[in-house]
């Protein structure tokens, strides 16, 4: 009796031990979501598949600072890289041609700084890891919310597909929906519309 006591014991602390380091072979609905998703998820009829579960990279890296409201500068591995969000467009703010930039690309970069400054991030890859101008792509995750789902909640970025990462675009574009009916960010000033 006491051997299989012991066995017993034994195997559930085996299998917490996987469900602890291998978190990833969870069936998805048992993976925890970002507060926001599952806020959102709540607001709406249906369930858009895939939803952004907690990142599967491990590693969390520093962010040094927000470059614009899309782009961030992270420390990895004693490197500066170039971050760019998938899936999303924020107006421009540092673009070369001057007359792209605009007020409210200086709100969306504001917005993002003081949204990120000081946490550390884990990513989350798709099919394409760089742009044509070097820059990582990565979907971003701070304090446990994908950045990509509050930047849309909070109208200070559209939608932008750009092929092949494509993982989150109906996730993405129903958040959007949602931000554009609410009037949220820069739905609510008619700048999107314009």
């Amino acid at each position: 009796m006491k051997k299989l006591l012991c066995f017993l014991l034994a195997m559930v602390l085996l299998a917490g031990c996987l469900l602890y380091f291998f978190p990833s072979q969870l069936p998805r609905q048992l993976l925890p979501a970002s507060h926001a998703v599952q806020e959102w998820v709540r607001g709406i009829e249906h369930k858009i598949w895939p939803e952004p579960e907690a990142s599967p990279d491990l590693l969390s890296y520093e962010v040094i600072r927000a470059i614009d409201g899309d782009t961030l500068l992270l420390s990895m591995f004693g490197q500066e890289v170039t971050v760019r969000l998938i899936g999303v467009d924020a107006p421009e703010s540092v673009h070369p041609e001057a007359e792209k930039n605009t007020p409210e690309g200086e709100l969306a970069s504001l917005w993002m700084k003081k949204f990120i400054t000081g946490k550390r991030v884990t990513l989350e890859y798709d099919q394409e890891l760089k742009d044509q101008y070097g820059r990582t792509l990565a979907y971003v995750y701070a304090d446990g919310m994908l950045v990509e789902d509050v930047l849309l909640a909070a109208g200070m970025a559209r939608t932008l597909t750009m092929e092949p990462n494509t993982r989150y675009q109906h996730h993405f574009e129903m958040i959007e929906k949602e931000a554009r009916e609410g009037g949220s960010g820069f739905w609510g000033t008619g700048y999107y519309e314009r």
